[in-house]
């Protein structure tokens, strides 16, 4: 049975075949641009972009199995989280936080839970074609530490509603329909839990909650 380390070295060497191809291609074009004229060059040219990100994806689902852990103090890692998302350029886009000041210290790998929340916010942001305000809240209830983002991006159709953690369920063109499964597979990692409830016509709230340790 692979182990893994196995299945990194797996994803590794099929993302260094990908983007040989591909690096090949660009060459290609550099020296031929009359390449980028002909049929279905474009579309190749995305089907390799594509492939090179779900890889990338996988190998990162992969890492959820072994997590870097430490305690951490929650109110500091959020407002990381916050300055991270204002440094990006969506103009347009507006992410307020409300964070509760009487947070306790949780055990968490840092990396891979930012990771997640930041996965959840740009979803959000993209749910709204990169237009509007989306709403953070953190706090301490019942003995767990939760995270909610809200949008305002009209929901989900009610057919996807249920599938939108399942692998290759997308509405994003060109989406590979993996960052919420995995996502959630961090969440879980974390032996917490990751909810959506969805308003057709308005938009989703996302609910990450956490235990404090994970013993």
């Amino acid at each position: 049975m692979l182990n893994n380390e196995d299945y990194l070295n797996i994803f590794h060497e099929i993302k260094n075949s990908i983007t040989l191809v591909n690096g090949s291609l660009q060459l290609v074009a550099k020296k031929h641009p009359e390449v980028c004229e002909f049929d279905y060059w474009n579309e190749a040219m995305s089907e390799i972009s594509f492939l090179k990100n779900m890889v990338i994806q996988l190998s990162s689902a992969r890492l959820c199995s072994h997590l870097n852990l430490m305690q951490i103090n929650l109110y500091s890692f959020i407002h990381q989280i916050e300055n991270s998302i204002r440094v990006l350029s969506w103009d347009n886009f507006v992410c307020n936080f409300y964070i509760d000041e009487n947070l306790p210290l949780i055990e968490i790998d840092p990396q891979l839970l930012k990771q997640a929340i930041t996965n959840i916010i740009k979803n959000a942001c993209e749910a709204m074609n990169g237009k509007g305000t989306a709403d953070v809240h953190v706090l301490y209830e019942d003995e767990l530490v939760k995270i909610t983002v809200t949008d305002q991006g009209g929901g989900l159709d009610p057919a996807l509603a249920d599938n939108i953690f399942q692998p290759f369920i997308t509405t994003k063109t060109g989406g590979s329909g993996l960052g919420l499964v995995i996502t959630k597979q961090i969440i879980e990692s974390h032996h917490g839990t990751l909810t959506c409830d969805s308003r057709p016509g308005d938009g989703c709230t996302f609910t990450i909650a956490l235990p404090l340790t994970q013993s």
